[in-house]
């Protein structure tokens, strides 16, 4: 008997949330029924659900979001919830009690481990505190700290990095290049560019930007993977690696990839999974540095919004999941490496109930 499933999904608003909900779809050993939920009420993704719900933003208003999943929870009996932001991802560790008690199934590590993954200093700290070898990097709370900082790491022959420690993609990127003489936004509406320091200096001033909590590395020249896992205890079940081929290598979604499960990239991953007893879903971007090395360069307690391409390369990581939180028979996959894959509008069937919902 094949069990029906009421699969609760965030963040359908998501550019790349079709992927995703058709490698959910495509499984033949559960039924889902997907609820799709996002603070956007116009979220592109509502057609493709079988329901759909606005919600609070979770970090605006966490009491609130709480509160919408349980009221929905009493209309459909949420089995499983996927979250797919960092600031859900944290509201869920954090109140995990709540949602068993409302017995509603999430896959997430403990919130001290999530805490660790989403804040960039606390990652690199632990790990290299346990032997990995995470490149240079230090603790940011001054402009006097940026300074002495960017003369340990040879600026300004070389070129390097501030960002947040708990911020979320290329959000407060800054790449500090002595060679730019006037900085320069590299993705729009959002506060991320380049300059010489001076320009990074005066454009935080205008901006009212304090350097505080922020983290300061080298900037690495090489080719990045994300990979997305699924573990048990620190133990990969499913692994799926993709390279990023973007024009802008700091763009927000994803707008091409190469499958490749790169030996080295594959086997530093896992090193990170065993060190921090990972479980559940996980998403990393990783470097290959100039002399070969992988490098950890952000983490997540979650798969990426881009992991629904993993099921064109031939390994469903998000049925396999549902798998894994329903405690039924894994699938064995196998990976089709060196797929080149871009983002493609297209038509696609929806649900019958949303035919008058129009886009």
């Amino acid at each position: 008997m094949v069990p029906k499933i009421n699969i609760c999904i965030t963040c359908v608003g998501g550019r790349l949330i079709y992927d995703v909900i058709r490698a959910i779809r495509d499984a033949k050993d559960y039924k889902p029924f997907i609820i799709g939920i996002d603070s956007n009420k116009n979220a592109h993704g509502r057609l493709l659900c079988d329901s759909f719900f606005t919600v609070p933003h979770s970090e605006i208003d966490p009491k609130a979001w709480l509160s919408k999943i349980k009221k929905i929870n009493s209309t459909f009996d949420i089995d499983i919830l996927l979250v797919f932001s960092e600031g859900e991802t944290i509201l869920i560790a954090k109140n995990i009690k709540l949602l068993k008690d409302c017995n509603i199934k999430v896959a997430v590590n403990a919130y001290k481990i999530v805490k660790t993954l989403t804040d960039k200093l606390l990652l690199l700290t632990s790990l290299k505190e346990k032997g990995l070898e995470v490149g240079k990097f230090f603790d940011i709370n001054s402009k006097q700290d940026v300074i002495n900082s960017a003369r340990l790491l040879n600026y300004p022959q070389k070129k390097i990095v501030l960002k947040p420690r708990n911020g979320r993609g290329s959000r407060g990127v800054l790449i500090a290049n002595s060679r730019k003489k006037k900085f320069t936004n590299l993705i729009p509406e959002r506060f991320c560019g380049t300059g010489n320091l001076d320009c990074i200096f005066k454009q935080c001033i205008k901006k009212n930007i304090k350097f505080r909590s922020l983290i300061c590395t080298p900037f690495y020249e090489g080719r990045v993977w994300d990979v997305d896992v699924l573990a048990h205890e620190g133990k990969i079940i499913n692994i799926a690696a993709r390279e990023r081929q973007l024009k802008n290598p700091l763009w927000p979604t994803s707008t091409g990839h190469k499958s490749s499960n790169n030996k080295k990239v594959i086997d530093y991953v896992q090193d990170i999974c065993s060190l921090l007893k990972l479980s559940g879903p996980n998403d990393f971007d990783i470097v290959i540095d100039k002399l070969g090395n992988p490098k950890v360069l952000d983490a997540a307690s979650r798969f990426s919004g881009s992991v629904g391409v993993s099921n064109i390369a031939g390994v469903n990581m998000l049925s396999q999941l549902i798998r894994y939180i329903l405690k039924i028979p894994y699938k064995r996959f196998i990976f089709k490496e060196n797929l080149i894959l871009r983002p493609y509008i297209t038509m696609v069937p929806i649900p019958k109930n949303n035919e008058l919902d129009y886009l």
